[in-house]
């Protein structure tokens, strides 16, 4: 007799078999719980980043899937970019008065780099750290007419006051190093031009406003870097918790081969290039689920992601979570994230992409980067939720023609 499917039967969520085991499925809470409670934080490129993923690779096993891991090197951003330029911003601000067109030439470089940091996220100054990805797939049982790959990160975020996350990484960081250099260099310009002695004067103390925020965005990005990583339930125990329990119920697509992937480092891209490199997918055929934090307040479907410019998720995933919700078998709604996750980046590579995560009345994962996003935080049913959705959208492409 066939097994009832998930999204006709919430309560179904605890009860699936693993396939090579035999033994019950643990619910996406408990899951998530053992990822918190017996691993801890999971800063990127840490023991904790490798044990979580030692813990993927087993549970996506017995559920029947075939594994591999891909170690990389990745990047440690913010690395020491931010106080570099503040340092050179200083020392330029100090040598102007002798050398203007020295000082000049090197607000010129601090402004351009910022700009390539804010636009393109390249990163000059790099801490190597390794990391890996694990990589679980199970072939369709008939004729493949789509690939699906949902992906989570392994890491977890740093544990980080507001406003030094706000000067110190991040879209808004990005952003006000750029400002600031864009400025230094302005006032520079300006100072060397034919105006008296007096004006020219006070464009060169003007300069230190800009030079000194500079270093304090620097600072504030080191803080950062050196900060210890939070438990990480929401972010993001309640994501692969979501991805291990789905993974469970799609053993019967006809037409769709799944793959779940569990990405280390996720603050930089470096483990998003190493999947792209090692398979080269197909765009049309492939569709990506990125999870991001989920576990408490309003799960989400995003229609669009990032600030500056945002990115547009695939119209067929849409409209397919779209009928999940409609048919009653989840309950989400689609909305804009300001940020940039694991879907988000991949969509800037013109692949198919959608993400799925939990926002707050504000349009921010609950307790990121906070030192209690602990265990308490999560709620039962909002990852029973989330794990219907993936299955429901799932099964929604298997039926595409």
């Amino acid at each position: 007799m066939k097994r009832d499917s998930i999204v006709t039967a919430p309560d179904m969520i605890r009860a699936p078999e693993s396939q090579s085991t035999g033994r019950l499925v643990d619910s996406p809470f408990a899951i998530a719980a053992q990822i918190v409670e017996t691993i801890g934080p999971r800063p990127p490129g840490s023991i904790g980043e490798a044990k979580t993923a030692a813990f993927l690779d087993a549970r996506l096993r017995q559920s029947g899937l075939r594994l591999s891991a891909e170690s990389y090197h990745a990047s440690h951003p913010p690395d020491y970019d931010g106080i570099v330029y503040g340092v050179l911003a200083i020392a330029g601000v100090i040598g102007f008065y002798w050398t203007p067109l020295v000082a000049i030439l090197v607000f010129a470089a601090c402004c351009g780099a910022t700009v390539l940091t804010l636009w393109y996220d390249t990163t000059f100054l790099n801490r190597r750290i390794l990391s890996q990805n694990v990589i679980a797939t199970r072939a369709a049982e008939g004729v493949m007419r789509w690939r699906l790959v949902v992906l989570a990160p392994l890491c977890s975020p740093p544990a980080v006051g507001h406003w030094a996350l706000a000067l110190g990484s991040g879209l808004t960081g990005r952003i006000g190093r750029t400002v600031a250099a864009t400025l230094l260099l302005a006032l520079g310009i300006a100072a060397a031009a034919p105006f008296s002695f007096e004006v020219r004067l006070w464009l060169w103390y003007a300069q230190a406003a800009p030079a000194v925020a500079l270093l304090v965005q620097g600072i504030a990005a080191l803080v950062v870097q050196r900060a210890p990583a939070t438990p990480g339930a929401i972010s993001y125990a309640g994501a692969l918790a979501t991805l291990i329990c789905a993974a469970a119920h799609l053993r019967d697509l006809q037409h769709t081969e799944v793959w779940m992937i569990g990405v280390g480092a996720a603050s930089s891209a470096a483990g998003i290039n190493d999947l792209l490199r090692r398979y080269p997918f197909e765009p049309q055929q492939t569709l990506f689920v990125g999870l991001d934090g989920i576990g408490s307040g309003e799960l989400c479907y995003l229609a669009a992601e990032g600030a500056l410019h945002p990115r547009l998720a695939d119209s067929l995933l849409l409209r397919l979570a779209a009928r999940v919700i409609d048919n009653g078998q989840a309950t989400a709604r689609p909305c804009a994230y300001r940020g940039i996750t694991l879907a988000g980046v991949l969509r800037r590579r013109g692949l198919r992409t959608l993400g799925i995560a939990s926002l707050d009345r504000y349009g921010r994962i609950p307790y990121r980067n906070e030192r209690n996003d602990d265990i308490s935080r999560l709620d039962a049913a909002h990852l029973d939720n989330s794990v219907r959705l993936i299955v429901g959208l799932a099964r929604s492409i298997d039926t595409i023609a």
